[in-house]
């Protein structure tokens, strides 16, 4: 036997990648008990894993390898053929043998190097596994070792959407803490069958540093439950009644002996896991979260957190965990509403939408005083609204994002955040209203009445509350516009100040800061004085391209473009003034100049940026929207193939972007390059928000800002 009896990469998109990005390391470390539970041994055993991370990168970590290793029984003759045939399940203690599949999902290789005893003969036993040969280069030899040592090495990391974020985050403190969340349960449930639990070591080791970290958790460090109960959920059938809302009746089976689920509480220090926390667990160990308001957002209670695990025999049978071990496949009563009368059978079952009611009456008994800080925190809530003259719409909104405790300086911020982020919208909605008067005709019949249905649907968004919020949000931009005429005319102080001898005049940096303050990305900036749409897309503003990232958190840049630029002699710390990523194949950059500097002499910056971005960025990039703004354009500059559009811009369409290879120069992408002046941008500006604040009642107001 080298390979299993089934199509291995059909079993692999049979059975998904599982969502948490640690199933491969809690799999390992399951099999690693259940091989030292068959072992049978009186002495102390143990299990180590050791993450090895690639720190080449200051600013982010990357997974290199993870090496686990026990001393269970081993690979023996047994357990190696039972490895080999995928969905075996004979080894018992519930399993789907589908955890292997995991292993594969993320890493491109396993390493397995086990030395055990078998009739009383020592060997040590190596073999590999991949996706494409699942068992390879084995080799069995004797040994003169009377010890039992099995090491498995998951190598070529294969990252599954969020997981390189996750694992450059990970710290050895939270991997701790998810060590004992994860396995509390089964600490204690095998120390009822006096089954002695193993030492479970932890270490992180880094390449470049040469740092280890290490951790070793007994199980005298788990902590015993504090508080434990049970309850029990009938099977049940549905039955068609027309009368009834759902047209289901629900009967219980008085045939059948209720299915018994019982819980217990283990509780922490809370420094030393994340966050509260109910699961549903199948062989002793967590697989579902339970979402829940009042534990979900709640900080320590007395400096202690809780873990609600939630167990039965019921959650342990196979059929009843989804094959990548990550949920239950329990049937939901609100599937069988949904299904035609003439399906319904007369099976029974238990049914997870009666699990979770009752798991969530134990829920509240268990948090009883999480349920009473959330009841103290919500009324702080509203009081300080009252007394900041925030709605009570905003207020409830809060209430229910707000952690437990959280002090008056975090409620008065996130009630501030909230009604900004309702004004924002009500303005956008607002602006498209008005944008909207352009299409009616006052010469038709129904002109009246289309202008005041405009009107009401203006007055609904401005409540009289939100009225004075709104009007500062108007009034901002207006100052933003203002401010932006006097930098173009020097009148402002600074800009007229004498500098020290050998300092120049940061000219270029106050048009800059005006617009997206430098060296920070997606904080707030005022591009919307440009292009309303462009506050919507995540930004950097002077980050160098090495720095740069797409919103999942990887890099812009593929290594070997650092490589390119060096070669050509462009910068790898280049900054653009503005990037922005819009999606889709999209970017967008933005380069600010000084007033008094020529534009004509920057009309290649840009496009440079866009050759390295697309040939080697991470996603596809296509078309680019390149922005040159400053204020002086020579009427003898090289502008021959540039139209200008009516507000008095430069644009030049469809500037193609060749592909970096020298044997095929095809157009990967093309460049919009628009040179605009810094009056004209402030023009356009005022004209947008004094159109906006005229239905508000601010333009008399506004306009004696001129």
């Amino acid at each position: 036997m080298r390979n299993p009896n089934a199509n291995l990469q059909g079993m692999l998109r049979l059975i998904p990648a599982s969502k948490n990005t640690l199933a491969p390391v809690f799999e390992a470390i399951t099999n690693s008990l259940e091989s030292i539970l068959e072992k049978k041994s009186t002495k102390k055993q143990f299990i180590s894993v050791n993450f090895h991370f690639n720190d080449i990168d200051k600013e982010k970590k990357h997974l290199d390898r993870i090496v686990i290793s026990d001393t269970g029984v081993g690979f023996n003759s047994v357990s190696f053929e039972r490895f080999g045939a995928i969905l075996d399940n004979s080894k018992g203690y519930h399993n789907r043998g589908t955890g292997r599949l995991q292993f594969l999902h993320r890493f491109s290789q396993l390493s397995i190097v086990s030395q055990y005893i078998e009739k009383n003969e020592s060997y040590i036993r190596t073999f590999k596994s991949s996706n494409e040969n699942f068992i390879f280069d084995e080799r069995l030899v004797q040994s003169n070792s009377e010890e039992s040592l099995t090491t498995i090495t998951l190598q070529g990391f294969k990252s599954q959407k969020k997981d390189d974020e996750y694992f450059s985050s990970l710290t050895l403190k939270k991997f701790e803490s998810l060590i004992k969340s994860q396995y509390a349960l089964r600490v204690y449930l095998e120390k009822q069958k006096d089954i002695t639990f193993p030492d479970l070591k932890l270490q992180f080791e880094y390449s470049v540093s040469s740092e280890s970290e290490t951790v070793c958790l007994t199980p005298d460090l788990f902590p015993e439950p504090c508080q434990s109960g049970q309850f029990t959920v009938p099977y049940s059938y549905p039955r068609q009644n027309d009368k009834a809302k759902s047209g289901v009746d629900w009967i219980c089976d008085s045939v059948k002996e209720p299915e018994i689920f019982k819980w217990l509480v283990f509780e922490f220090d809370a420094e030393s896991i994340e966050s509260h926390g109910a699961f549903l667990c199948s062989k002793d160990i967590p697989v579902e979260h339970i979402k829940n308001p009042i534990i979900n957002n709640a900080n320590g209670l007395i400096g202690k957190k809780k873990i609600a695990a939630f167990y039965g025999d019921y959650l342990d049978r196979p059929e009843n965990v989804n094959d990548a071990v990550d949920s239950f496949i329990i049937k939901s009563k609100l599937d069988v509403n949904q299904i035609s009368s003439s399906l319904f059978y007369d099976y029974s079952y238990v049914y997870m939408d009666d699990i979770k009611k009752e798991v969530g009456i134990q829920l509240d008994k268990i948090y009883e005083e999480l349920v009473d800080a959330k009841e103290a925190t919500s009324k702080r809530v509203m009081m300080l609204a009252l007394e900041l003259g925030v709605s009570a719409k905003v207020a409830d909104i809060v209430k229910g994002r707000v952690k437990l405790n959280a002090p008056d300086e975090v409620i008065i911020k996130s009630l501030h955040v909230e009604l900004a982020n309702i004004i924002a919208d009500k303005s956008n909605k607002t602006r498209t209203i008005i944008k909207q008067l352009d299409k009616l005709n006052p010469a038709s019949d129904n002109y009246q009445a289309q202008i005041e249905s405009k009107s009401k649907e203006i007055s609904r968004l401005i409540d009289e509350q939100n009225k004075e919020e709104l009007s500062k949000y108007v009034i901002r931009r207006e100052i933003i516009t203002t401010l932006l005429d006097k930098i173009v005319s020097s009148k402002l102080e600074i800009q007229n100040e004498e500098q020290p001898l050998g300092k120049r005049k940061d000219k270029e940096g106050i048009i800059h800061d005006l617009f997206f303050k430098r060296k920070t990305n997606n904080e707030i900036n005022d591009l919307w004085v440009i292009d309303e749409e462009f506050l919507y897309y995540q930004g950097f503003s002077e980050i160098e391209l090495s720095k740069i990232t797409l919103p999942d958190g990887t890099p812009l840049l593929r290594r070997e473009a650092y490589e390119v630029m060096v070669k050509e002699g462009f910068k790898p710390n280049q900054r653009p003034d503005v990037y922005l990523y819009a999606g889709e194949g999209k970017c967008i950059l933005l380069e600010f100049k000084a007033q008094d500097v020529d534009l004509s002499d920057y009309l290649q910056q840009m496009p440079k940026y866009c050759n390295i971005l697309a040939n080697y960025a991470n996603v596809k990039l296509e078309k680019f929207y390149c922005y040159l703004i400053g204020e002086k354009i020579s009427p003898i500059s090289s502008l021959n193939d540039y139209e200008q559009s009516v507000t008095g811009s430069w644009y030049r369409d469809s500037i193609p972007v060749r592909s970096a290879d020298l044997t095929n120069r095809q157009t990967i992408a093309n460049i919009r390059m628009e040179i605009l002046k810094l009056s004209d941008i402030s023009k356009r500006a005022r004209l947008r928000n004094v159109s906006f604040a005229q239905k508000l009642g601010l333009k008399k107001m506004l306009a004696s800002s001129d």
